[in-house]
């Protein structure tokens, strides 16, 4: 239990340390992307060595197909339901150009979109063992770090000062320390087969995620380098997952 109180708790906080770093530094696009495109490498790699591959010792085909399908629909869904409220679709530059500009609200309700199928996959890696939290640990950080650096802009243009901001993000990190323990407490005593649809939900939700926004936005900011990055975090991400003992 402490150890996903810990790791909960450093997934959370990676995303107030972006912001921290986003209101005290003054980072180019370029380095914001190059940080997401190696995350979403790590990311690739955690789902597929880590989540499907378990999804499918626990449930085989019936519940990879289920879960797989029904993480990637609710979150598309979810989306979509963010970008009617007016926030983009990539919701690590969350708010739309223009007069119409998504609200606070919308922002946390974006990023949880992104940290709670997240949140669910560290606390079944740590559940399950194996050496897989550490690995979805650092895919998790490294994917919330740029998304909390690039919010800084949207929220300062649309008033919100230093403190209202590091509020803000507190909120979503411990809503996301409260999913991941949450997640590892309720799994204690779930069948198999429904493990591994959690576990293949969790891994559809989180690469619909990937392909809807860190990916595309990580291109569009850094250009053809992000590339040599993705595929960097995916090797660091599988040489940890090995050594790990996964």
């Amino acid at each position: 239990m402490l150890q996903i109180m810990i790791y909960g708790a450093i997934s959370g906080l990676s995303l107030l340390v972006g912001a921290w770093v986003g209101t005290a530094f003054s980072l180019k696009d370029k380095t914001i992307a190059e940080f997401m495109a190696f995350g979403a490498g790590v990311l690739v790699c955690a789902l597929t060595f880590g989540l499907m591959e378990e999804a499918f010792g626990h449930g085989g085909f019936d519940a990879v197909i289920l879960g797989f399908l029904g993480g990637g629909v609710v979150f598309i869904a979810g989306d979509y339901f963010v970008h009617r409220l007016g926030g983009k679709r990539h919701r690590k530059r969350p708010l739309v150009e223009g007069p119409e500009e998504a609200g606070g609200d919308v922002i946390v309700l974006g990023a949880l979109l992104d940290g709670i199928p997240e949140s669910l996959a560290l606390g079944i890696a740590l559940f399950n063992g194996q050496g897989k939290g550490t690995l979805m640990l650092i895919a998790i950080a490294l994917s919330n770090f740029p998304e909390g650096i690039s919010s800084i802009a949207g929220l300062r243009r649309e008033g919100f000062s230093r403190k209202s901001i590091y509020l803000l993000w507190g909120l979503v990190a411990f809503a996301i320390f409260g999913a991941s323990v949450l997640s590892f407490v309720f799994l204690t005593d779930i069948d198999p087969n429904w493990m591994g649809v959690i576990e293949a939900f969790a891994a559809g939700a989180i690469l619909a995620m990937l392909a809807d926004s860190m990916m595309p936005e990580a291109f569009a900011e850094g250009g053809f380098t992000v590339g040599l990055f993705t595929v960097l975090g995916f090797l660091v991400a599988f040489v940890v997952s090995r050594c790990g003992g996964g």
